[in-house]
């Protein structure tokens, strides 16, 4: 299956770079998996190039779903045991009950329809299986606005939260919904691996002009030293910023 989208095509021509730019995917992976008991049929929406399970012992079959057929040729070289499926979260392709547990690292913030999401989740997942996810809230990238950049917007927990809601059937199709939303700065050497720290694993960026308007027009290099400079403001021991609010969510199937 192929699906050929604006989203999708961004991810496969980012796919055979990704893992030089995804220093904040390794950051919420590492959490994620700390903390989620992940076992049987494990689905992994937005695999992208794949992640390790192998320290969980009770996970028995991977089946990874990305939108972009670019990240699921890198996945199948260094997983070939896995399942892989060209599908979308809203659409998933697969039979009702037929999985254990579902892992998702900074992919549902690209979704375009969350309860759509969560209630082919929820189809999916056997009774009492349970979903580990992390995804971009709003009050992401606030360093790129006073950089003069636009970025996606990104949902608030009200929204993921009311998108649960929303997906149910009758109330008790969600049980022990948790969601912990903690701040994550990424730091870079300059402004330009910042940036690319974005484009990199395929999310966008344009310039914002006066009165918020955007412009996907390049940078004079005028232009480009002024944001250089700007950036320079914003450094600290550590590097250039930019920081991330990322929601860390736990939901049970009832």
């Amino acid at each position: 299956m192929t699906l050929d989208n604006p989203v999708a095509n961004k991810f496969s021509i980012a796919a055979s770079q990704y893992k030089q730019h995804d220093v904040l995917q390794r950051i919420t992976a590492k959490q994620l998996l700390d903390n989620a008991p992940l076992f049987g049929t494990l689905l992994d929406v937005g695999a992208g190039p794949g992640t390790s399970f192998n320290a969980f012992n009770d996970v028995e079959q991977v089946v990874a779903v990305d939108i972009a057929h670019g990240m699921l040729n890198q996945l199948t070289k260094q997983y070939p045991d896995y399942l892989p499926i060209c599908s979308d979260a809203q659409a998933l392709g697969l039979q009702s009950a037929s999985i254990d547990s579902i892992y998702s690292n900074l992919a549902l913030q690209w979704c375009q329809n969350l309860p759509e999401a969560f209630a082919e989740f929820h189809r999916v997942l056997r009774q009492n299986g349970e979903c580990y996810l992390s995804v971009v809230v709003d009050g992401s990238l606030a360093e790129l606005k006073t950089l003069g950049f636009r970025v996606n917007q990104f949902n608030s927990v009200s929204a993921i939260k009311a998108a649960f809601i929303a997906s149910q059937d009758s109330p008790n199709d969600w049980l022990n919904i948790d969601i912990q939303v903690k701040s994550i700065s990424v730091y870079f050497d300059d402004l330009r691996s910042l940036l690319y720290s974005i484009k990199g694993v395929g999310a966008s960026f344009a310039q914002q002009g006066e009165n918020n308007a955007t412009h996907h027009h390049p940078l004079t290099k005028q232009q480009w030293q002024q944001r250089i400079a700007l950036a320079e403001t914003m450094r600290t021991d550590k590097g250039i910023p930019l920081t991330y609010q990322i929601a860390y969510i736990r939901a049970k199937r009832g």
